[in-house]
């Protein structure tokens, strides 16, 4: 449940982080409560990193199915009550599928893994045998060099080029199966549902618990369950560009753009309906969201509205005036 992830320290963070959620969203914000939101995140850093949690989860809802049982929860609790809205948040755990049900365990051991990085960072590691590993925004990951030298993902997104200098086999694990380089550059992705591999040189070998393997070449991509694999596709060419600070759209739905970006900063960036379907192409900076959006707002017929620096709507241009 819920309120595991939750230490009594930061539980009326979270409760209160639940009501400012609920509010923003169940209503036009006017100027004096996002002043009022603005102070509350700035006022302690409990509040930050509530914040910060709350609406990493939403983000996660929004990739798992049957997501609008997560909606249908959020907009049923009543603001009035702290504890009932925890109470319902956690009750959605019932709700949702297998999948998430495992995910929602990574907090803890994000928490306890040796490699971390924030919202926005990036961290270069060079490994006792040579092996480059390089950890996407919020990311985590253990490394541990024993019988064999094993990675293991607990979230987010790695980059690794293999390195030679030790014999024993090396390993990536994640929730969904084992990655086994066969001396290459490989991309792995996770989220709540499937682990997806993009390789760029050499080759990689999926290895699933149910005991199925496959084989992943340079130039291809490949996602996967626990038990099941994707179908095999060319690599997107936006494959590693993330270690540039740089985010490459070739027909890329604004939706899918915007969800990209939202992993880069704290806060909320909101899709209207209507636009989610525009495809854009671009290159955009991952350093400078901001410049980013600004670049949307200069080449397509939206508008982005940022009434905070924690909530963000793009919306069509006439619409919004």
């Amino acid at each position: 449940m819920l309120e595991l992830m939750i230490s009594s320290g930061t539980q009326p963070a979270l409760e209160q982080a639940v009501d400012w959620l609920l509010k923003l969203q169940s209503e036009q914000p006017t100027a004096a409560t996002l002043e009022a939101f603005e102070h509350w995140v700035a006022s302690h850093p409990q509040h930050a990193a509530a914040w910060s949690r709350l609406t990493h989860i939403q983000h996660t809802f929004a990739q798992v199915p049957h997501k609008h049982f997560a909606k249908q929860v959020l907009t049923s609790i009543d603001p009035a009550s702290r504890r009932n809205a925890l109470k319902k948040l956690g009750t959605l755990g019932i709700l949702v599928p297998a999948a998430w049900l495992g995910y929602r365990t990574l907090p803890f051991s994000r928490w306890r893994a040796e490699y971390q990085t924030a919202v926005g960072e990036q961290k270069h590691l060079q490994l006792g045998d040579g092996t480059r590993l390089v950890l996407n925004t919020d990311s985590a990951v253990d490394v541990q060099y024993h019988a064999q030298r094993q990675i293991m993902l607990r979230q987010g997104e790695i980059w690794l080029e293999t390195g030679h200098q030790d014999q024993r086999p090396l390993v990536v694990t994640t929730p969904h199966g084992q990655l086994v380089p066969l001396g290459t550059r490989f991309n792995v992705r996770l989220s709540a549902e499937r682990t997806t591999l993009a390789v760029t040189e050499g080759a990689v070998r999926i290895d699933l618990r149910n005991g199925r393997s496959a084989v992943v070449q340079a130039g291809q991509q490949r996602s996967f369950a626990q038990d099941a694999f994707e179908q095999t596709r060319l690599a997107e060419q936006r494959v590693g560009t993330w270690q540039q600070g740089m985010l490459l759209a070739q027909d890329m739905p604004l939706d899918h753009l915007l969800k990209e970006l939202a992993r880069y900063r704290r806060g909320v960036i909101r899709c209207h309906p209507d636009l989610k379907q525009i495809t854009v192409s671009g290159a955009f900076p991952l350093t400078d969201t901001d410049a980013a959006l600004d670049l949307l707002q200069k080449t397509l017929p939206v508008q982005v509205i940022a009434p905070s620096r924690y909530w963000i709507m793009v919306e069509p241009a006439s619409a919004a005036g």
